[in-house]
């Protein structure tokens, strides 16, 4: 999920690099790495609005993928994540992030 933020955020603030395996240092709470983008879904669904057609119809295609999220597997957990799982964390973003990438070359860097 944290992913799907992340280029929901680049997608309508396309200055707004998306992270890299080293925003996950030491331990953390995966909500609060979504809430470090300081962009909620929603506004930055808005904010593409007003960009170009192509980035609008990617962050409308990224929106809609959210619930999805939910649906397909667990919770994510809410817990402190520390050395333990925080490989497990990076890998499913780095999946879901050139799943994205793949999605839309043009627009994700």
């Amino acid at each position: 999920m944290f992913a799907t933020v992340a280029v929901l955020r680049s997608l309508a603030d396309p200055g707004e690099p998306l992270p890299g395996a080293d925003a996950f240092t030491g331990k953390f709470f995966p909500e609060q790495r979504i809430n470090d983008l300081k962009s909620s879904p929603y506004d930055a669904l808005l904010r593409a609005r007003t960009r170009d057609d192509a980035r609008w119809k990617a962050a409308a295609a990224v929106f809609r993928a959210l619930p999805e999220l939910l649906e397909r597997g667990p919770l994510p957990p809410t817990g402190t994540l520390g050395d333990d799982r925080r490989p497990d964390f990076i890998a499913g973003y780095d999946a879901q992030l050139a799943a994205l990438r793949k999605d839309f070359p043009d627009l994700l860097p």
